[in-house]
């Protein structure tokens, strides 16, 4: 996921990266699901009716097959099952993760370092940001691995929403890239699908406090 990730960003298939992370949490409610017996009322699966709508128009939208999308999701969606499955604690299971990797990043800086290619830049501001990114990545994912413990996998689908969208309004307010009618319509059918899921929960929850009170 990583790896599809960067290699999208840094070659320019940042929408398609984007819409792999709309179609990730219908992707994570549909594991709950199928993984976890999780049950869904008729109000719920209303709410997963109108964000399949959005991002289908989105795809639609997009003009062709999104491979990288649906990478993406897919992949995100497995590492979430895999997390609500494994008996470590998120710090243990994240440092194994991250270890993992790391012999192949070692030989790939060795073999530019001997190669004559550059590896580390000479801007101090860059070098700090770079390392920063470790932890702008890490504690997101120490947080994600420790509520897929503790919350339905359902739940932790349309919280996923949440991200695409943070990332969408930077795109639109900060880069001034195009927000289309395409787009306007999708987003009208996923938040509606989120507004409609983040209520019936306050009325369960509701519900189920009564019945302890």
């Amino acid at each position: 996921n990583w790896f599809i990730y960067i290699w999208a960003v840094n070659h320019n298939f940042i929408v398609e990266a984007s819409l792999g992370y709309y179609i990730n949490p219908i992707v994570s409610i549909i594991f709950g699901v199928f993984f976890f017996r999780e049950k869904l009322s008729r109000i719920e699966w209303l709410a997963i009716l109108l964000a399949t709508i959005g991002v289908l128009i989105l795809t639609i939208g997009y003009g062709k097959f999104p491979w990288i999308s649906l990478a993406l999701a897919f992949s995100f969606g497995f590492y979430g099952v895999v997390k609500k499955q494994r008996p470590l604690e998120s710090t243990v299971s994240l440092t194994i993760e991250t270890l993992a990797p790391l012999p192949i990043a070692l030989l790939f800086l060795g073999y530019m370092g001997v190669s004559g290619q550059e590896t580390f830049t000479s801007s101090p501001f860059v070098m700090i940001g770079l390392f920063l990114t470790g932890i702008i990545t890490a504690v997101p994912l120490l947080l994600f691995g420790f509520g897929a413990q503790r919350i339905p996998f359902t739940v932790v689908g349309f919280l996923q929403f949440v991200a695409p969208t943070l990332s969408l309004a930077i795109g639109v307010l900060l880069y001034n890239e195009p927000f289309t009618r395409t787009h306007l319509i999708a987003f009208t059918f996923i938040w509606s699908a989120a507004l409609i899921f983040t209520l019936n929960g306050l009325l369960i929850r509701k519900k189920q406090l009564r019945k302890v009170a």
